[in-house]
């Protein structure tokens, strides 16, 4: 492969990013990054950008890419130009990955999937201790594996600040993400633990989850009101 620029590193995304990704990355570096010439960045570097987008948004063109980019570091890793530089891109959106160009703000929620974006960080003391109680609580909502994605239904079982438990058919993995929506909460969460359980006489999943980042919506007498 003569050209052995590692387009991923130059889009700062993941070699499994969908293009929605990919497109939100060189968008971000190209315009609110300011790395467009007419913005005052440096033609070489747009140059770069500009075929590396126009590689990877191509899905054949990446698929053969791809192929190469393989049997290249299978057989013998190359130094890449690009790895020495610090990443203008640090922050992604928690789920879908979507770059974004600066800190977000407590109520700021990705532009493609709607997740809270705000990092959820836990008290170990609280963690340790659980001061705060989950709470018994029914209700249907929806969750999501992947994005863009129709989503499936759960039953919520219990809540907390930090976390939740529901029910639902399909038996998810421990350590994945999953975009969660409903009337009461909007967040995304990892899978900590799955039990398979029989109930009203069929197989279900008793899933628990520790939320990554979450808002929650303050019903009357609410429950939380506040971006986690």
């Amino acid at each position: 492969m003569k050209n052995r620029r590692n387009f991923y590193r130059v889009l700062q995304v993941q070699p499994d990013a969908p293009v929605a990704v990919i497109r939100a990355s060189y968008k971000t570096l190209m315009l609110e990054l300011k790395q467009h010439p007419d913005l005052g960045g440096d033609l070489w570097n747009a140059q770069v950008l500009n075929e590396a987008y126009a590689l990877l948004s191509n899905s054949e063109k990446r698929r053969e890419y791809d192929r190469k980019l393989f049997e290249q570091y299978t057989k013998k890793p190359f130094p890449d130009p690009f790895s020495g530089q610090s990443p203008l891109i640090s922050i992604f959106c928690p789920f879908c990955k979507r770059p974004m160009a600066r800190q977000p703000n407590p109520d700021d929620s990705c532009p493609s999937c709607r997740s809270p974006l705000q990092t959820f960080v836990q008290d170990p003391v609280q963690a340790c201790r659980r001061i705060i109680p989950r709470i018994k609580r029914s209700g249907k909502f929806r969750y999501y594996t992947t994005w863009p994605q129709k989503g499936r239904e759960a039953e919520l079982v219990d809540l907390s600040r930090e976390g939740m438990r529901f029910k639902c058919e399909e038996k998810l993995r421990v350590g994945m993400l999953v975009k969660i929506s409903s009337s009461y909460l909007k967040g995304v969460a990892k899978i900590k633990n799955v039990h398979k359980i029989y109930f009203q006489n069929r197989t279900v999943y008793s899933v628990g989850a520790e939320f990554v980042s979450v808002t929650f919506k303050e019903p009357k007498g609410g429950f939380y009101s506040a971006t986690a």
